[in-house]
């Protein structure tokens, strides 16, 4: 099906597709709801027109935000599932590939511009460095990376890389 040219019934021509006015949707509405629009546009400054408008743009924006965080949230539990169903099941957890910042490591910039503040702790259990992947062995002091994100992994930095960088 092909469509066709609108012709004008004013003798006139229709004005390019790019020239032309947004799109009109009618409705009805019971009086009530009327009329709470028309005190809210009044408040809001605007026609009514225009607070529908706005409300159903944000309407879509706050839903699409819901949807994707939605998603995320159940990527992160479904993750946790099998984390736990292999801890269960007694399997270990093969060991990820990171790379430090300084070898280009993506992920591990993120982590560290994620920081908020630094707390010099000592070791307990043998870990690795963010920022240069220096092995960081019990019971020497580093650098633990504070974040007000909770599920954000563990970040260290070693002294070397404190002293080398102080902004991180």
């Amino acid at each position: 099906m092909t469509d066709k040219p609108r012709k004008s019934r004013r003798g006139r021509r229709p004005a390019p597709e790019s020239e032309r006015k947004d799109r009109v949707i009618q409705t009805r509405v019971p009086q009530d709801l009327e009329d709470s629009l028309r005190h809210a546009a009044e408040r809001e400054r605007v026609t009514v027109s225009h607070l529908i408008r706005n409300v159903l743009e944000d309407s879509f924006r706050l839903v699409d935000g819901i949807v994707a965080d939605s998603s995320q949230l159940v990527d992160n539990v479904a993750r946790d599932a099998r984390r736990l169903a292999s801890a269960a099941k007694g399997q270990a957890r093969a060991p990820a590939t990171f790379v430090p910042a300084d070898q280009g490591g993506t992920v591990a910039r993120a982590l560290l511009d994620a920081v908020d503040a630094w707390q010099e702790v000592i070791v307990n259990k043998p870990t690795h460095c963010t920022q240069c992947g220096a092995t960081l062995s019990r019971g020497q002091k580093a650098l633990r990376g504070l974040t007000t994100e909770p599920a954000a992994p563990v970040v260290w930095l070693c002294q070397d890389c404190l002293d080398r960088d102080p902004a991180g």
